[in-house]
């Protein structure tokens, strides 16, 4: 991991997943934590070369990418993990993600590698939306679903840790269609980040530099999550099922899936652009000789 200072108190790790250090004193508090075990001992050993003491850990959301070194972090400083609403209940329970990626079934072997189900952590105290202390620490959560039901940004000082908010292009560009539970909560997130442009001087994702300038990549953002659904309402005009919707989609945006994992991932983020096509009065679902089948309605 790089060690980059960001301010006079606030420094970014930057690696796979970006990970937040804020000292004050010879106390830190982490914001995001890797993806696994190793990514734990690296916050740790990062903490120690700066000569602190990691006090708590704050989670944006409840992807193993983001909690996975969590309880390694726990285990190795005694430091006290915070997270929004739902997602702590996913961070102490990880099975539960394979399990709504899979329509609540047990599973299969695909959906339960580390790049999904994370090491589970006990969460010590949940985080509500606006300024608050944890572990001593002043931070500002806000709220931004879309990704993730309860996503949070963790606001300190003049800092934004954005979570998954926003994708840098190169990770849209590699991704193609990004992972969504809710693409108009998603689409509302992103216009409230825009508003928030001028509050912080960086804005660090999950992935890939912090910027100063976030507008263009909400905008960039914006335009991807309307590409997706206005494919899926093409794809809405020929074929009826997900999986034919999935594939249509996929083609029309030249995105190539060859694992079962990131062909789930995606079958949500279609899931979420149907569940707003369906609630914009655009599209409609019913069983057709035992299939549940998706068609544009006559407002579309």
């Amino acid at each position: 991991m790089e060690l980059l200072q960001l301010s006079e108190s606030v420094c970014q790790l930057r690696g796979g997943t970006n990970i937040g250090l804020v000292v004050d004193g010879r106390r830190a508090l982490v914001i995001d934590a890797g993806l696994d075990r190793d990514a734990g001992r690296r916050i740790a050993r990062a903490a120690r070369q700066l000569g602190v003491e990691i006090v708590a850990v704050a989670i944006t959301h409840a992807h193993a990418d983001h909690f996975g070194g969590a309880a390694e972090v726990k285990r190795r400083t005694g430091a006290l993990v915070y997270a929004p609403a739902f997602e702590a209940a996913i961070i102490e329970n990880p099975e539960l993600e394979g399990y709504y990626l899979f329509s609540g079934a047990r599973p299969p072997i695909e959906l339960r590698h580390k790049f999904i189900l994370a090491p589970g952590c006990h969460v010590d105290g949940q985080v509500e939306a606006g300024e608050q202390e944890i572990a001593g620490f002043h931070v500002e959560a806000i709220p931004m679903p879309g990704h993730a039901q309860n996503q949070m940004m963790f606001g300190v000082g003049d800092i934004c840790f954005a979570g998954d908010t926003f994708f840098h292009d190169s990770v849209l560009d590699k991704y193609g269609i990004p992972f969504y539970v809710d693409v108009a909560q998603a689409d509302e997130s992103l216009q409230r980040l825009a508003a928030l442009a001028e509050r912080f001087s960086r804005f660090v994702p999950g992935h890939g530099p912090a910027v100063a300038d976030v507008v263009p990549l909400v905008e960039s953002n914006r335009e991807r999550i309307r590409t997706i659904c206005d494919h899926v309402r093409v794809a809405l005009g020929d074929v009826a099922e997900v999986g034919d919707i999935l594939a249509s989609v996929a083609k029309a945006m030249r995105v190539s899936i060859s694992a079962p994992a990131i062909y789930y991932l995606t079958l949500t983020t279609i899931h979420a652009c149907l569940s707003a096509l369906q609630a914009a009065g655009e599209a409609a679902v019913a069983v057709e000789e035992n299939r549940a089948v998706w068609r544009l309605t006559s407002q579309s």
